[in-house]
């Protein structure tokens, strides 16, 4: 369905064509696919939606993006993507209206991309980037990936120093997956900025992203909350209600000789809510070109904690008591702890300019008693939270 705010920008979109369509007709279509197929070596859990079997809905996609130039400084920017992962919903990706008084400044309004990580911007154009996966630790679904808002960027240049500045704001309302856990998450009020140095080769990038008033929605522990608050238990019932902020930081720096890269991010997210701690993630990745092949490997590290729930249900006077006890200890159990460390060998063959063939090996190794990423039915069985992801893909742009 589509919102209010979408049919609006719309409405606007349409309204400034016929206005400023005299000045300029200027459309231009493009797009990208990506086919990925990939096998998990266990068949005790599910990473990233692969197990044992041979499978290509996970990652793969296709997009189609309209750009029409309605004069010298507006322009229309839109993208219709299909995911064949179920988890993500297929449809329109961005819709904004840009507005460029000069080289310097532009500033959009609509529905954009957050523009946090180094690759969030392209993050579905496998292209863009060397990886078939980029790095779960930190390019996985705990980020708000776009919003319906404002922006303001700047771009300049000291010497050989070129800089960019730019500034955000808006709301956020979608549903957010991890370890096979989904969450509707509504934000009112995002804002965050980025910064971004570039010389010689060497990017250096920082970035900041406040959510202050975040509510998610867990329907299925709307009951257990209710419960606790019939029983006189509100303290343990308002840590369980997950309403809040968090706020992210990030740093990143990269190089690239063309013979060579060499690329490092690390985020940390800080959590108000009473049961929701924080998450530490960083990788490193390193790549040799050899013509139009390049091979790299990366290092990627998370560590998430989570707030411990006291819980002061007494246990033995009434069997009520006794269900509500060991409901809030199963609930410790239902929130996601990705505590991965993972080593990625992979391998890019440019075969068009247009057109490139990618392999990986992922070693995943997870901490017992944690999700670490992985889809489980059960969070204190048996695996011990190792596995190896293969991974073959064609990415395309057009």
């Amino acid at each position: 369905m589509v919102s209010r705010f979408t049919l609006l920008l719309i409405i606007a979109s349409f309204t400034s064509f016929g206005t400023l369509a005299k000045t300029s007709n200027d459309l231009q279509f493009s797009g990208f696919a990506r086919l990925v197929g990939g096998y998990l070596s266990t068949d005790e859990a599910k990473y990233e939606g692969y197990d044992n079997s041979v499978s290509f809905s996970e990652k793969s996609l296709a997009a189609l993006q309209a750009d029409y130039i309605l004069n010298d400084h507006f322009s229309l920017s839109g993208q219709l993507l299909w995911h064949s992962d179920e988890t993500r919903k297929s449809g329109i990706e961005w819709l904004y209206l840009t507005y460029q008084p000069n080289a310097s400044w532009q500033f959009n309004l609509g529905q954009i991309r957050t523009p946090f990580l180094k690759y969030s911007d392209v993050i579905d154009v496998g292209f863009a980037y060397p990886w078939l996966n980029a790095p779960q630790q930190l390019y996985s679904s705990y980020l708000f990936s776009q919003y319906k808002g404002v922006n303001a960027r700047y771009l300049g240049s000291f010497n050989e120093i070129a800089y960019s500045v730019e500034a955000y704001w808006g709301n956020y309302s979608d549903e957010i997956h991890s370890s096979g856990t989904a969450f509707d998450v509504t934000v009112d009020g995002m804002y965050g900025g980025v910064v971004e140095l570039s010389y010689r080769g060497f990017q250096f990038r920082t970035a900041t992203i406040y959510a202050n008033d975040t509510d998610t929605d867990l329907t299925e522990l709307d009951p257990l909350i209710q419960g606790l608050r019939a029983a006189g238990f509100s303290d343990t019932a308002d840590i369980l209600d997950i309403d809040g902020g968090a706020t992210s930081y990030l740093f990143g720096i990269s190089y690239d000789s063309l013979n060579w890269f060499a690329s490092a991010e690390w985020m940390s997210v800080k959590s108000d809510l009473d049961i929701l701690g924080g998450i530490d993630s960083f990788y490193v990745s390193f790549g040799y070109y050899f013509d139009e092949v390049l091979l790299h490997a990366t290092v990627g590290s998370s560590r998430q904690s989570l707030n411990d729930i006291e819980n002061t249900i007494p246990v033995g006077i009434a069997p009520q008591l006794d269900a509500l006890h060991f409901a809030v200890e199963e609930v410790k159990t239902y929130f996601p702890t990705d505590d991965l460390d993972s080593l990625t060998l992979g391998a890019r063959w440019d075969f068009r300019t247009n057109l490139a063939f990618k392999a990986e090996v992922s070693l995943l190794k997870g901490k017992e008693g944690k999700t670490s990423f992985f889809e489980l039915d059960v969070i204190d069985s048996d695996f011990d939270r190792r596995a190896t992801l293969y991974q073959l893909g064609m990415e395309w742009v057009f």
